[in-house]
């Protein structure tokens, strides 16, 4: 009984370190030639385009963050419950492992449940497409970001609506719709209007 409690630790334990070191801090993340640029750009003297590139490098940060802990979750399930799934296999089959029949059974059962429920939660959480939806959205704002120090923060106003388009694309991802004009501030009347007539 005590080699399993320390197989059955050691998988979610290996489940837990791959979540930290995806789901981490800045170090984790690339991205620091563009976060150097816009950091001098928030210290200049210029405020519109200092706010400008906050609300750029801001949203990058968090976007990657989020796409991060997203991609912990999801490849750390899939690899536990690849691994459970394994190891109920291979406790039925060593011998040498477990001598009691009944244990080594319901050791697999527990393994076998286990691996479907992190199948289960990580599928019907939409994992996978909360974590590409948000790399996208990051890789989005980091073009913008770039654009914006190409163009020398010019008309720095433009980039607030770029980044609202691409944050609000972020969000209909999650959500597993392309529809925006529901979602949109004022567009809600003018869109029912239109299908009325």
């Amino acid at each position: 009984m005590q080699r399993y409690a320390i197989i059955f630790l050691s998988a979610i334990v290996l489940a837990a370190v791959a979540i930290e070191y995806f789901s981490g801090t800045k170090e984790h993340l690339r991205g620091e030639t563009l976060t150097v640029a816009l950091e001098q750009v928030i210290e200049s003297k210029d405020p519109e385009k200092a706010m400008a590139a906050k609300a750029i490098l801001g949203n990058y940060t968090e976007t990657r963050q989020i796409a991060a802990l997203w991609s912990g979750l999801y490849w750390g399930f899939a690899w536990a419950a690849a691994v459970l799934g394994a190891l109920s296999g291979l406790v039925l089959k060593l011998e040498s492992l477990i001598a009691d029949e009944k244990i080594k059974k319901d050791i697999a059962a527990l393994f076998t449940v286990a691996a479907a429920i992190m199948i289960t939660v990580s599928t019907g959480g939409d994992f996978q497409r909360k974590w590409q939806a948000n790399r996208a959205a990051a890789a989005d704002i980091e073009h913008l970001g770039y654009e914006f120090l190409g163009k020398r923060g010019e008309n720095p106003r433009q980039y607030y609506e770029k980044l609202s388009e691409i944050l609000l694309r972020r969000h209909m991802s999650i959500l597993g719709t392309t529809e925006k004009q529901s979602h949109l501030p004022g567009q809600t009347d003018s869109a029912a209007g239109s299908q009325g007539k």
